[in-house]
């Protein structure tokens, strides 16, 4: 009767030093969000990094849980935590300091189709196939900075090309690109889901 509230007490709460880890992790993403908040509510816009976070929350806090009560010290516990911690902080963090370049030439008329008729560059009727430009806007950012241009290209002889040009996105992972119709979207309800954005910067098809 003695010892059974004392066996209760030292299994139920989490011991105070495996809370050391998920309360830094906890103070490192506020000073995130309020350093670049644009980021970091894209972030919390984001299904899969939102699900990635809580995972990452419930496996250093069930270590913290378990691994006390396995005879584990605290600085093995903390270390353990500190794994699941860091590597979200090399997934989610550290992109938002780094920019990626990607310099993608304007598009081209593909080659003509196996068995097509060529007229030969003797023929004074042969037009060249063309690309046109039937389209063009800018960006502007919503939850963060953002700016550039976007093109429509149609070749005549292909499939329509958005095309990115002179894009410049704050750093972030997790970028997509969405067709959305109606002016002045700010969701991508009802849209078309393109791509994954390869780079926060630069021209892009």
């Amino acid at each position: 009767m003695d010892q059974r509230p004392g066996r209760l007490r030292g299994r139920l709460p989490l011991p105070v030093a495996s809370l050391a880890v998920p309360l830094a992790a906890g103070l490192g993403a506020a000073a995130f969000l309020a350093w670049k908040p644009g980021v970091a509510l894209s972030l919390l816009g984001s299904p899969r990094a939102a699900l990635f976070a809580l995972a990452v929350g419930g496996v250093a806090l069930g270590a913290g849980w378990l691994l006390p009560r396995l005879g584990w010290g605290p600085r093995s516990t903390a270390l353990v935590q500190a794994v699941p911690v860091a590597l979200a902080f090399t997934l989610t963090v550290l992109p938002a300091f780094g920019d990626t370049v990607v310099r993608e030439s304007f598009p081209t008329p593909g080659p003509s189709p196996a068995g097509a008729p060529s007229a030969g560059p003797a023929s004074p009727s042969a037009s060249p196939v063309t690309v046109e430009v039937v389209a063009r806007g800018s960006f502007t950012g919503i939850d963060h900075r953002a700016s550039g241009d976007v093109l429509l290209v149609v070749p005549a002889d292909g499939p329509a090309v958005v095309r990115l040009e002179a894009l410049d996105v704050e750093p972030g992972p997790d970028y997509v690109v969405d067709l959305v119709p109606g002016a002045g979207a700010t969701k991508p309800d009802g849209g078309v889901r393109l791509a994954l954005l390869r780079g926060n910067r630069g021209d892009q098809n």
